[in-house]
Parts: structure tokens; sequence; C-alpha cells
């Protein structure tokens, strides 16, 4: 008799409630938590890691990153991720969860908003820093632990959100420097600050029912204006920003899950697998089906 098949779905992590934060609260964690394993995983918090001791590997979106002390990286809410070290062995690390909106509201914070968001694919979502920077990062973790753990300190808010910025943007300051100089990706119009809030709620939402007039209502904006704004600003328009999101979703799911082609679709926002099917193919070039064969492919050939 055959054995059973079981479909591996990734855990989803509601932060907000396992972490007991109130309406009134900060939505904020910071920890230091020493890890050998760990679930599939996503979770409705971004995370901002600094690993200090020990080594492992730390697989995102169906990719291998290689971690050890002095490695940074920056999780998304559609990042699927899992940790694992060798048997017998640990790592340790900062490990920082939060709600981006609590950030939001500046008109200066709109330039570095964009590389951030787009952790996973203009910039890597994790590397390692330089022993200077590395240092400055462990610093910026201390600090944010301990006005963490205080919570009657006098603007501990405040600065908490202070401290964050600073560690985000020692994170993206890295990453450019890290990323190659593309000239496709260095041109074009530099977006306001106006449409980031609008951008963070589609990072947010977009596996889920999303228009243009929702946006509308929400942000109190035309509907014209919000679709100039990413053409002009993201060089697309909302429809294929909002299917790039669900097909890089869609595709970690093939790649780290036995989940079926169908459900797929339905977890990373498709309402029609017609629609779910075209839209990948014009992506990636192939099938979801073919896609999902190529990487285990690939992954056999690795470690054959």
């Amino acid at each position: 008799m055959g054995g059973q098949v079981v479909t591996i779905y990734p855990e989803y992590q509601d932060l907000l409630t396992a972490l007991d934060i109130k309406k009134d609260q900060l939505p904020f964690y910071i920890g230091i938590h020493t890890i050998e394993k760990t679930a599939l995983h996503h979770h409705d918090f971004v995370e901002l890691s600094y690993i200090f001791e020990g080594s492992g590997f730390e697989t995102i979106n169906g990719r291998s990153y290689a971690l050890r002390p002095g490695t940074v990286s920056f999780l998304q809410t559609h990042h699927m991720h899992r940790i694992e070290c060798e048997p017998g062995k640990t790592l340790r690390k900062f490990c920082c969860m939060f709600d981006i909106n609590m950030l939001i509201g500046s008109p200066f914070d709109h330039e570095w908003y964009r590389p951030l968001f787009r952790s996973g694919s203009e910039l890597q979502p994790i590397f390692m820093l330089s022993e200077a920077d590395a240092r400055r990062m462990s610093a910026i973790c201390e600090d944010l632990l301990t006005e963490y753990e205080s919570e009657a300190r006098l603007g501990r808010n405040s600065l908490l959100c202070a401290k964050l910025v600073e560690a985000l943007l020692l994170f993206v300051r890295n990453g450019i420097a890290e990323r190659e100089q593309d000239a496709s990706v260095r041109s074009g119009t530099e977006p306001n600050a106006a449409i980031w809030p609008i951008l963070q709620h589609v990072h947010t939402h977009y596996t889920g029912k999303l228009t243009l007039d929702d946006l509308s209502k929400k942000f109190r904006l035309s509907v014209p204006h919000i679709s100039r704004s990413f053409k002009e600003h993201i060089g697309k328009s909302f429809l294929d920003y909002v299917h790039e999101l669900r097909v890089e979703s869609a595709a970690s799911l093939l790649i780290s899950t036995d989940m079926s082609i169908t459900d797929v679709a339905v977890e990373a926002g498709f309402e029609s697998f017609r629609t779910f099917s075209r839209v990948f193919r014009e992506s990636k070039g192939m099938t979801p089906s073919e896609y999902r064969t190529a990487a285990k492919n690939r992954a056999a050939a690795v470690h054959s």
C-alpha cells in the first residue's frame, strides 16, 4: 500500500495575537532568539534580523542563504522563510518584528521606502555587513532591546521608532552598495511621498480582494490619480503591480510547499485560475507546473 501524501502548507503567524499587542500599544517586538530549526512560515509583521552567534541557512522564497555573525535580513509579509542549522547546533539573533505602517508619515522617508519595499527583488533580502557596520547594527539592536524592555520610560515609543529607522537605513544603504549598479534600476522618476502609504497597503493586502476603487475610498484620492501615480512612479499599472506581487508569492509557494497549484493560486490572491495561469506564464515564461518541476530539477542537480 502506498504511503500517504502529506501537503505542506506554510504556517501563518498572527503576531498581533501571539505577542498580545493591544490597540493602544506600538506594534513592535524585539527579542534574542536561539534557533536550531524553524518551520516554513510567514507572518503579518515585517522582520529585521541580525545574527550575532552561530551559523546556519535561511530559505527565503525558495532560495537558500548562509547565516553567520554579521548577517542582516529584512523580510516582508509575503516572504516564506525557514531557518535550519546543522544537527545539534544553533544560532542566536536579534529578531525585530513590527508593523511597517508605524514608520510611515514623514515626507522625508519616501526616498528609502522604495528599496526597502523591494527587498527580495531590487535588493537582496539578506547579506553580510562590514565589520564596522556589524558593530553598529549590534549596538542599535542592543539599544532597541533595552528600550523595549523599559516600558515606563518617557518617549519610549519615539525612541524605538527612531532606532528602528536607523537600523533600516543601515540595511538599505548596505543593500544598495551590494547591488549591481544596473542603469535600468537607477533610471526613472523617483516616486513622491504620497504613493508610499498606498504601496504599503498594497503589499500588506495583495492576497485579498484589492481594487483601485478600494484604494480610492481608503486614501481619498481619485481612481485616475492613483492609476496615473502607479504608471508615473512605479513604471507599471496598478493591476500589473499587484499581479507581480501575487506571482512572486505563488512562485515561492510552488517551490517551498506541496500545495496543489489550484491552492497556490488562491493563497496568492488570484480569484480566477485562468488568470493565474496566464499571468504566471507571461511573467515566468512557463506554466506553474513547469516552474515547480524546473525548481525541483535544479535542487536535485545541486544535491546530486
